[in-house]
Formats: C-alpha cells, sequence, structure tokens
C-alpha cells in the first residue's frame, strides 16, 4: 500500500497535476526568522555634509539585505525537504511574510508548496521551485516549457520628497485641487527597478528564457525630516517581486486535448 502524502494543493490541482504525469508525495515547508540590524538613514550617515537631492531614492540596504536574505534561507529549507523527500519539483509554492510589533525589528518569510515526483520525465538539478498553481504548472510542461526555479526581489528604499512638492502637498490650497506628487511617483518607479535588478540576474543564472507569473507586493511607511525651518514628509518603499523562472524545451510538443466545460449551477438555453 502507498503511503499518504501531505498537499498543499486544491482537489482541482492535485488533479491536473497528475495528469500532466507528476506525482504529489508530500507538503514542504522552509521557514525563516529574522532581526534586522541598524539602518542610517541617508541624511543621517556620519561625515553627510551635502544636501538630498529632491525626488532622489536611496536604497536601504541593511533592511533589503534581511528580506533577501530571509527569503533564501526560508526556500533553502523547503528545497532540502523536497530533496528528502525525493521530489523532482515543488509546486504551488507559497510565499508569506511579515514583522511583528512584539520584536521590532524582526522579519519573517515562510515557504509552503508541495512535493511532486516525476512519472515521464527525467529532471536535471532537480528539485526545481515554482510558485505557480497546479493548473499553470501543468499547461507549461504540456507546452513543452519547464520551469527551472522561483526567482524573487526585495527593496526598501528611501524616497526623499523635494522642496517642489512639499510646497504644492502643504500649502494652503493644496487640498482643493488634484496634483501629482512626482517624487513618490519616480520613487515607486526606482524602487520597481532595484528589486526587478534582483529578479533578472537570478534568471540569467538559471538560464531561462522568461519570467512568468510575476507578482509585486508593496507597502509604504511616511516618515517626517526637518531641515531648513521646514519637515518633508519622505517615503519609505518596500517592495517585493516573485516569479517562475522558465525555459523552453521542445517546439514539438502535441497541443493539448480540447474539451467543453458547462456550469453545472446554470441552465443550458
Amino acid at each position: 500500500m502507498a503511503r499518504p502524502f501531505g498537499s498543499a494543493l486544491s482537489v482541482a490541482e492535485a488533479f491536473v497535476v497528475r495528469e500532466a504525469g507528476f506525482t504529489p508525495i508530500a507538503q514542504v515547508m522552509g521557514s525563516c526568522f529574522y532581526q534586522v540590524g541598524w539602518q542610517s538613514m541617508p541624511w543621517g550617515q556620519l561625515g553627510w555634509t551635502g544636501s538630498l537631492r529632491e525626488g532622489e531614492t536611496f536604497e536601504l540596504e541593511t533592511q533589503t539585505a534581511a528580506w533577501n536574505d530571509a527569503r533564501s534561507l526560508a526556500l533553502s529549507r523547503l528545497r532540502d525537504e523536497a530533496v528528502a523527500a525525493g521530489a523532482d519539483a515543488v509546486v504551488g509554492l507559497r510565499l508569506k511574510r511579515g514583522g511583528y510589533d512584539w520584536a521590532a525589528g524582526l522579519v519573517e518569510f515562510v515557504a509552503i508548496g508541495t512535493a511532486v515526483r516525476s512519472e515521464r520525465y527525467e529532471i536535471e538539478d532537480a528539485p526545481v521551485l515554482s510558485h505557480l498553481s497546479g493548473q499553470d504548472f501543468a499547461k507549461l510542461v504540456r507546452h513543452g516549457v519547464w520551469p527551472v526555479g522561483l526567482v524573487a526581489g526585495s527593496t526598501v528604499a528611501y524616497v526623499v520628497a523635494g522642496y517642489g512638492q512639499q510646497a504644492r502637498s502643504s500649502g494652503l490650497f493644496s487640498g482643493r485641487q488634484n496634483q501629482e506628487l512626482p517624487d513618490y511617483t519616480r520613487g515607486m518607479y526606482d524602487a520597481r527597478a532595484l528589486a526587478m535588478e534582483r529578479v533578472t540576474r537570478e534568471a540569467h543564472r538559471l538560464h531561462a528564457h522568461g519570467v512568468v507569473g510575476v507578482t509585486i507586493e508593496r507597502s509604504e511607511q511616511a516618515r517626517d525630516r526637518d531641515a531648513g525651518g521646514m519637515t518633508y514628509r519622505d517615503l519609505i518603499i518596500e517592495l517585493h517581486v516573485v516569479g517562475t523562472a522558465i525555459v523552453e524545451m521542445r517546439h514539438d510538443a502535441p497541443p493539448p486535448a480540447k474539451s467543453i466545460v458547462l456550469p453545472l449551477d446554470r441552465e443550458v438555453p
């Protein structure tokens, strides 16, 4: 009798993964609690005597490294569990992150997924990690495309609010008209570029042809800064990007079978 397996897949996901030639064998997990070290701010660095440029974005390196290291450690432990289970891949991987009020500076990453074994293919460099759903994973395999790994990048960026934006947003009539806050807008683009640069580097390391299923999660925190008798409201942006890197294996893969599906909770005219 085969051993029962644990799975993070839904019923529908489990069936389509089996149809694609993969057998779920275990639920796997990796976790990391990480203490963030001391972080200096751009305007408080020792020996700094210049002036901050309007709309300039600085990456907060200590906080950024903490998120990237915590995620890497969590995924490494999930991979270790997948190796111990004899898996060829991990599908439906979910990353959860958080910070806690009861411990200042503490961040956490938890990774949970389902380890699967291939019944049709010889997989090199196994196990590969993918955050795609069971359905999307099966679609890729059927079309001759193979996931080669999870790619991710995090950044914590400090956006400097300039005099022009601050004057417009805090003036006497500022609340009576629509207006863009351009320093924050540029800061968001800069933060995304910093995170995507890390994702791109990981994809190149895996020799990927592309990255699919990219998700971007972000949060913002305002921070007041006094300078020249004026209070500026700067912005700290925390941004996380995750995707699955893929390579195209076959150009002659047969097209998937087509079927007509009708909803069972409606009357057919």
